[in-house]
């Protein structure tokens, strides 16, 4: 359909983003001017809006690590380290709380008389890991070589080879922890429930915050854009995207992971704008904003290119906006035709 007489009246709202785009709100009404102008290609893509937010280098969200014993703290890991496989946590009247690595917590004594559970095989593996078994088989059932174990770890420890690991005495986690803050201090005393830690990731990652709405932005795996205070920019992954509420109002907690060692030299806190991007349409044929021009018979159009180097005022639908280009639909247009555009 040819249009040869775009209007000038354009709605306001279509006016600012024009404008803000650099398109012509009113273009010429001959649209075969031999002056030579600038002119796009029309593709077919998916149209990709991008949404830039302040973000954060940190560790990520914290848990508390509690007290499973009575007694008084006579020793607490230093905020900032890492407790890794083997290593003790904090200590209540001078006996050591130890992590060890695993995904079922901690809920029982264990020894000798414990029925089989998978408890016990975590407790195996991390013992074979540590080395202080290498005839252990690690299954779900206590043996005389499992009591063995143990009481070559308490050893090892400086403490009371009895054979049995009390609740309370080790916690089972599935990997390293970063000690963020201490929740209690050194010589209170403590009882079961009492937080002692708050503990997090060791790998830095970035940490934004979002509103619920925008939960499509960051879906877990989602590849996010990274500024960093250099200049220089890389890439990251989604690991995370938990509702947390704050100050009674519900928020999307996002942690992203960077590539590479590219954050390792910068320092907690740091600012890191992040740019997430969304499709908003999906295969359709997408066009600079400032190709867009208002019709004097309605609607929208493109001013598009024949192949004498004439053009034509074409009608168009304008779908959904990313940036700066927009979807279009209609007759007139297909893909790899050629559009001026407002330079």
């Amino acid at each position: 359909m040819t249009m040869r007489h775009p209007s000038r009246a354009v709605p306001a709202a279509l006016v600012a983003l024009l404008a803000a785009c650099g398109a012509p709100a009113a273009p010429s009404a001959d649209p075969s001017s031999s002056t030579p102008r600038a002119t796009a290609t029309v593709d077919r893509s998916d149209l990709v809006a991008s949404t830039t937010t302040p973000c954060e280098l940190g560790h990520g969200a914290t848990t508390s690590i509690d007290a499973r014993t009575q007694g008084t703290l006579t020793a607490l890991a230093p905020a900032g380290s890492i407790v890794g496989q083997g290593q003790v946590l904090y200590v209540v009247d001078t006996r050591p709380v130890v992590r060890l690595t695993g995904t079922l917590p901690a809920w029982r004594d264990l020894g000798p008389s414990s029925v089989n559970g998978a408890d016990v095989q975590q407790l195996e593996q991390a013992l074979v890991d540590l080395g202080y078994s290498v005839a252990l088989s690690v299954d779900q059932h206590w043996t005389a070589a499992t009591t063995a174990a143990v009481r070559r770890w308490q050893k090892a420890l400086g403490e009371a080879q009895t054979g049995t690991v009390r609740l309370g005495e080790v916690v089972f986690t599935p990997q390293d922890l970063r000690v963020a803050e201490h929740t209690a201090d050194l010589g209170a005393p403590v009882e079961p429930g009492t937080p002692v830690l708050g503990v997090g990731s060791p790998q830095q990652v970035v940490s934004c915050t979002l509103r619920t709405s925008q939960a499509a932005l960051a879906p877990v795996g989602a590849t996010a854009h990274l500024s960093l205070p250099d200049g220089s920019r890389t890439d990251g992954t989604v690991t995370a995207a938990d509702i947390v509420t704050v100050d009674d109002q519900q928020q999307l907690a996002v942690s992203i992971s960077a590539t590479g060692d590219t954050v390792g030299a910068l320092l907690d806190g740091a600012s890191v704008p992040v740019a997430l991007d969304q499709v908003v349409a999906t295969d359709v044929l997408e066009v600079p904003v400032t190709a867009l021009v208002a019709l004097s018979g309605g609607g929208y159009g493109l001013e598009k290119v024949r192949a004498d180097g004439s053009t034509q005022y074409v009608h168009v639908t304008a779908g959904a906006f990313a940036g700066t280009s927009v979807e279009v639909s209609g007759d007139g247009i297909v893909e790899g035709d050629e559009v001026v555009v407002t330079p």
